[in-house]
């Protein structure tokens, strides 16, 4: 999923060793994120974690080879959704009933 994020022909594998670093990288930002919420490394991470993990890794990538002003739109998007991913299954809110009810 990073080489197709990144434009990367899938048989090239030049960059093979970086990449899968960058994927140690992120999946180690997921886990310190969800550390605190649930038993990690996940057993069975859902499609969005792994989603998540090739966004953040493209970032990575990106950020060590693009000029110091580029928007990096995959770390920004894997950070987001890492967020609303932490937010919608660990911290989902709770209502308090009004005062008139």
């Amino acid at each position: 999923m990073v080489k197709e994020r990144l434009g990367i022909d899938a048989t090239n594998n030049a960059y093979d060793s970086i990449i899968d670093a960058k994927i140690m990288a992120a999946d180690a930002i997921i886990d310190n994120s969800l550390k605190q919420y649930t038993i990690v490394p996940l057993s069975n991470p859902p499609q969005i974690i792994s989603d998540i993990s090739a966004d953040l890794a493209s970032g990575l990538f990106r950020q060590d080879r693009a000029p110091p002003n580029e928007n990096n739109y995959f770390l920004k998007r894997g950070e987001k959704e890492l967020q609303d991913y932490i937010t919608s299954t660990y911290l989902k809110p709770v209502f308090k009933k009004s005062e008139g009810n």
